[in-house]
């Protein structure tokens, strides 16, 4: 993992953790994790460094505001609406005469019974037409960054998307937005189940974070016979 002061910030909460086992969503194994719902147990001051640290690396690495005089910073539902008010007075202070402001959207439950993201019907007119800034806590495959980029196309200007972390390897590009710009980039190997070496030195799947509770669950504690066969892990997430 990069930038050492980073992670001894988000290691003094147990934020960041390596050198263990873990399950991903995806059923992959790696031995890193990202605790995302440590970052308010940093306490008040680091988180605010975090941020204002996330819009210095922003600017520095080409973020330019040039023309705009008043952009929003969304702050999707739900884990990263905290963060955008914050992060709108720390780009006050590094574009002088740009006006900041947090905006947010909120999930809702669509026929499917998924949960999606919607701008609250109060704040359509009020965001029509404007610039917005997107924060996310942590990027894993980013499709709440793409949904949220969608869902204000049409009618308002997504300029750039910001995150404290990402795991994923995401890019402008993958996510298909004009501007990325992660504070964190943090190397997160992972391993086909199958082919797993830390599985294959027996070392116990962590149970508490990710989804090796459910994995262990099903197949115990490794080490695991060649032909195991792990499809009941994705047939339980479905």
């Amino acid at each position: 993992m990069g930038n050492p002061e980073a992670i001894q910030i988000l290691s003094s909460a147990n934020a960041v953790m390596d050198n263990d086992h873990f399950v991903y969503k995806a059923g992959t194994h790696g031995s890193a994790y990202i605790n995302k719902e440590k970052f308010p147990f940093l306490g008040a001051h680091n988180l605010e460094k975090i941020l204002v640290e996330a819009a210095q690396n922003a600017v520095r690495s080409g973020l330019n505001l040039q023309g705009e005089t008043s952009v929003g910073i969304i702050g999707p539902a739900m884990g990263a609406i905290p963060y955008s008010l914050t992060l709108a007075i720390a780009f006050e202070k590094l574009f002088p005469g740009v006006v900041f402001f947090p905006a947010r959207t909120e999930l809702e439950i669509d026929k499917d019974g998924k949960r999606v993201h919607i701008i609250p019907d109060k704040l359509r007119a009020d965001y029509k037409d404007r610039c917005f800034i997107i924060i996310e806590d942590i990027v894993n495959n980013g499709t709440t960054i793409r949904e949220v980029s969608d869902l204000f196309s049409g009618f308002a200007r997504v300029k750039a998307a910001l995150c404290i972390a990402d795991r994923g390897g995401q890019t402008a590009q993958s996510l298909g937005i004009a501007e990325y710009y992660p504070w964190l980039r943090v190397d997160m190997t992972q391993h086909d189940a199958k082919k797993c070496p830390i599985c294959e030195r027996g070392t116990p799947i962590n149970t508490v974070l990710g989804k090796g509770k459910v994995w262990v669950n099903l197949f115990g504690q490794p080490p695991y016979s060649k032909d195991k066969d792990f499809s009941a892990f994705w047939e339980k997430l479905s």
